[in-house]
């Protein structure tokens, strides 16, 4: 694969103009009395008047305590395209190991971007993963595991993680793991709930938890049933087969590469460089403070 620079953009430089805004904030206070404290290794540092600590364009940012920033650019690329770590590696030429790290700091920061409501008729759906502990030590293998493939709805135990997705007719998506075993109304409304916008249609499977839903908030459901030329069940096929190609995703990261797939199937697959550039406006107005340690031992949230 040609590695080839953004369209007419410096992506370091591109991505610190959009963190100089005419309010410029501290990362870490919010505090907008912020003044201009020399340049280090020619990045410009600022120093905030409230709480007195000094930041650059790049503090609290996927790309902030990072080395080889020059190569950000190419492993973006790498991540869009759905290269693995290992063939990303060898593309930029960085230990695989420091590119799980750079990756999970990306799609920590995706997981953060606000989440759109839902506007008018909406498709819901939900399907089951196998729960994954992929990356730990001495794990007690008691099934077969098959890679990334969706399992029956057919005793349904905690082993299993439930993803719900809904979509509307605007491109609005939600996706994300939400517990695991079964569903159930209560669940449904905890975080689907607070997306809804005054919708009155909505279309998914005959199920018991989903049409009680829809009637306690009021919701009418299509009598036509979800099937393969629906919007939610292409959304569902297309997400298992573009995991697959990770061979397992720890259940504890399973909401990352969510937001990253949901980021994609919003963007322009067809003009890479255009994605690149939304990828990098996306990112820049988000503070993390993720360290290599607290990714390392994250619990598993399905907050």
């Amino acid at each position: 694969m040609e590695i080839k620079k953004c369209a007419d953009i410096n992506m370091l430089s591109y991505f610190a103009a959009l963190r100089q805004t005419p309010e410029r904030k501290c990362p870490y206070c919010d505090c907008t009395h912020t003044v201009l404290y020399g340049k280090y290794y020619g990045k410009q540092r600022y120093i905030c008047r409230g709480c007195k600590k000094t930041f650059n364009d790049f503090t609290n940012t996927p790309i902030a305590r990072t080395h080889f920033p020059e190569k950000w650019e190419a492993f973006i690329r790498c991540t869009l395209d759905g290269l693995s770590l290992k063939a990303a590696a060898r593309e930029i030429g960085i230990s695989y190991v420091t590119l799980f790290y750079w990756r999970h700091k990306l799609l920590s920061a995706l997981k953060t971007i606000k989440q759109n409501k839902m506007h008018g008729e909406f498709e819901l759906e939900n399907f089951f993963l196998k729960f994954s502990r992929k990356g730990q030590k001495n794990i007690e293998h008691d099934e077969k595991r098959v890679h990334d493939k969706s399992v029956s709805h057919i005793n349904i135990t905690n082993k299993k993680v439930c993803v719900l997705t809904a979509l509307d007719l605007h491109n609005n998506i939600y996706s994300r793991a939400v517990g695991t075993g079964r569903m159930y109304a209560n669940d449904i409304d905890n975080f689907i709930g607070k997306i809804l916008n005054n919708n009155k249609k909505a279309c998914s499977r005959p199920k018991q938890f989903f049409a009680l839903f829809f009637k306690r908030k009021k919701i009418r459901e299509i009598n036509k049933p979800l099937d393969n030329s629906s919007e939610a069940v292409k959304y569902r096929r297309d997400c298992m087969e573009w995991m697959y190609r990770f061979r397992g995703v720890a259940t504890k990261y399973l909401n990352n590469y969510l937001s990253l797939f949901k980021f994609l199937k919003s963007s322009n697959f067809n003009n890479i460089s255009f994605a690149i550039n939304i990828f990098i406006e996306e990112i820049s107005k988000i503070n993390i403070q993720n360290t290599y340690i607290n990714m390392r031992n994250a619990e598993i949230s399905f907050n």
